[in-house]
């Protein structure tokens, strides 16, 4: 049903009758796990969004608040979703706020919002720093969602969220860019898990990443470096607990959000995860001193909508994301200097 965004009386009482609880004093679903608030400032991604916050909203019973900046004619679309007999499972508001002052849309996203419920921004602009309407909507979420490797981002995405959590101490931050990694983290990992390898792990001195996005090259490289306790050097390096260099190569290769290949050497060693012809499988390689035949393994496929799930359904923060961030605030000075 469809009203105007300015009265928010009538979209309430669409939510009374839609929970059939005209005399409710609480506004909201019968069962509700999170307030999911979805903001929306790009036409081209915005069914893409939408599509997969519905289905979060499906899986999860809740109700998702779309703030679309992508449409400017002040209305308010409501709808429901049921389940056995008359209880009411989720529910979506739609609500066009292109030309509405970001501190009214907070406004009007407050006086929707289930209240005592977990409240998650999934913020799907490119824009993160100096967004006016991020720094109203902050003090009603627990946890914010981005994508720094999203379409249309630049490679300044990174720089934006790190420097926003550096202004944000505290705030609970997942960013999808870095989540997309875990399979070349355990990957990584994988290589020495061999006891007769593992002590080459603290005997690094170069790391190569080549990946599509800054995101993935430099999220990946802070957490390894924070990992082994590496610290940024001058230039493309860290320095390695032990006080040697290790150099730093990243470059840019294949699509957006792929990781292609990453490589660590010791001074007699190579270690290389490539990704094969078949985007499924990663070829494994030693080469040097400690020379072992290639392997195969399964890349393990990790689609956007789980990470979506799992960025809005885990409320602890990260701290080794934190510290990998501390890392990436590290490089991308370094890179500007």
């Amino acid at each position: 049903m469809t009203t105007s965004i300015d009265d928010l009386s009538a979209i309430h009482e669409i939510l009374r009758q839609r929970a059939n609880a005209p005399t409710s004093e609480e506004v909201g679903p019968c069962v509700a796990t999170l307030n999911l608030l979805v903001f929306i400032d790009d036409a081209d991604y915005r069914e893409w969004v939408l599509e997969r916050a519905e289905r979060m909203t499906e899986k999860h019973p809740s109700r998702l608040i779309v703030l679309d900046a992508t449409r400017d004619d002040g209305s308010a679309d409501v709808s429901t979703t049921r389940g056995d007999g008359c209880t009411v499972l989720s529910q979506r508001i739609m609500l066009d706020v292109g030309d509405i002052d970001p501190a009214v849309a907070a406004s009007i996203a407050r006086d929707l919002l289930v209240s005592d419920t977990h409240t998650v921004l999934w913020w799907s602009s490119a824009a993160v720093a100096e967004s006016a309407l991020l720094e109203a909507l902050f003090p009603l979420v627990q946890t914010i969602v981005v994508d720094s490797s999203g379409p249309k981002r630049e490679d300044a995405a990174v720089r934006e969220v790190a420097n926003f959590l550096r202004a944000h101490p505290g705030a609970v931050l997942r960013d999808l860019a870095y989540m997309r990694l875990l399979p070349w983290q355990d990957m990584i990992a994988q290589f020495f898990d061999d006891p007769a390898l593992f002590h080459d792990l603290f005997s690094l001195r170069r790391l190569e990443i080549a990946a599509g996005s800054e995101a993935e090259t430099v999220y990946l490289a802070g957490w390894l470096a924070s990992r082994l306790s590496w610290h940024v050097g001058e230039g493309h390096t860290f320095i390695a607990r032990d006080g040697g260099t290790v150099t730093f190569a990243p470059s840019r290769s294949g699509e957006r959000r792929r990781v292609m290949r990453v490589a660590l050497g010791t001074g007699a060693s190579t270690y290389a995860a490539t990704l094969s012809d078949d985007p499924t499988v990663v070829c494994l390689s030693v080469e040097g001193a400690k020379a072992k035949p290639c392997w195969y393994t399964p890349l393990q496929s990790v689609d956007t909508m789980s990470l979506v799930e799992r960025a809005t359904m885990h409320q602890e923060r990260d701290l080794i994301f934190e510290q990998t961030v501390e890392t990436v605030c590290g490089l991308l000075d370094c890179a500007s200097q």
